[in-house]
């Protein structure tokens, strides 16, 4: 018979996937044009993790219509591809900083509009998990090793890697892999990865299988990081400096809400994103905070142009609706 361990991880994966195909399959419904303060509908672009949870409440439990904002939710499973949509087919989309200033950099006139995830070497909701046998107890155990990453283009790689080239490591001796987050304990055990960079609630999932800790690699960044925010193309966001207004009050709500019922917002996190909800279990949730400051944007300036071929020159405080 299997243990539970494993009937654990075939759920994981088997909701995992469900909910990637979900979020495939989403669509979105465009209204006539933009939404102006206080009339029509505003279009948002959220993705499937746990760093959506705020805006899936504030809809959920009536906190932005308590707010008089009119919100339409499509989930997008591939966050790189907002801001090019960003004033055309959504109004506010999900973000973490470095697309941001991406985007930026390639000349779409997009603004953060929201703080949303943070997290800090205190609490922290990002680390490198490795199988014990790997012998990775520090940066320059890295070298030669197999990484798995959610994405190679992210804001957990990026800072991964710049932790490792500010610890004397170059970033190049280390061998980064694609690896779908559901299935990176079952690729530790099987020994196709040495270590891989996770979240909640699969951190915890690895520590029972038996990985360990093998650095928390954000702090290299800031302490605290800005892990994601909200985002809008900038004309839309000062014609409607109002209904942001409205949205980050709605968030704040939100974010007091999972604060004060826990049990209850982790179910509304399985139902959301297809988890089991044995799997999310009591893991750390993330931390949220809709405080925006130019610094929460420029911290990505230094690792960026360290291991990445970013290297244009932008004006940070103007990615911030004033």
């Amino acid at each position: 018979m299997m243990n539970t361990r494993m009937v654990r991880r075939i759920a994981l994966a088997t909701t995992a996937a469900l909910a990637l195909t979900a979020g495939l399959s989403a669509c979105s419904f465009a209204s006539d044009g933009n939404s102006a303060d206080g009339t029509g509908k505003v279009r948002l672009a959220i993705n499937n993790t746990v760093a959506s949870l705020p805006a899936v409440v504030a809809d959920e439990r009536g906190f932005f219509k308590d707010e008089g904002v009119d919100i339409e939710l499509t989930t997008v499973t591939d966050i790189s591809k907002i801001p090019a949509t960003l004033g055309k087919q959504y109004d506010i989309g999900f973000g973490v900083q470095p697309t941001l200033i991406l985007a930026a950099s390639k000349g779409i006139d997009i603004v953060m509009v929201s703080g949303n995830a943070i997290t800090s070497e205190e609490e922290p909701e990002y680390v490198i998990m490795a199988r014990p046998d790997a012998g990775i107890k520090e940066p320059k155990d890295f070298v030669g090793k197999n990484l798995g990453s959610p994405t190679l283009n992210g804001n957990i790689h990026t800072g991964t890697l710049y932790w490792l080239e500010q610890n004397g490591v170059d970033a190049k001796s280390v061998n980064s892999l694609q690896v779908p987050t559901a299935t990176m304990v079952d690729q530790l055990e099987a020994g196709l990865i040495d270590a891989a960079e996770m979240q909640q609630p699969y951190i915890e999932i690895a520590r029972e299988a038996g990985m360990v800790e093998a650095g928390y690699a954000l702090s290299a960044v800031s302490n605290p990081t800005s892990m994601s925010s909200w985002q809008a193309e900038r004309s839309w966001a000062e014609n409607n400096l109002e209904t942001l207004k409205k949205y980050r009050n709605a968030l704040d709500k939100a974010i007091q809400w999972i604060s004060d019922n826990d049990d209850e917002a982790r179910d509304l996190l399985a139902e959301f994103t297809g988890l089991d909800r044995n799997v999310i279990g009591d893991a750390p949730l993330s931390t949220y905070s809709t405080e925006m400051s130019v610094d929460s944007v420029e911290q990505w300036d230094a690792p960026m142009r360290a291991v990445t071929s970013f290297n244009a020159d932008l004006d940070y405080s103007s990615l911030v609706v004033k």
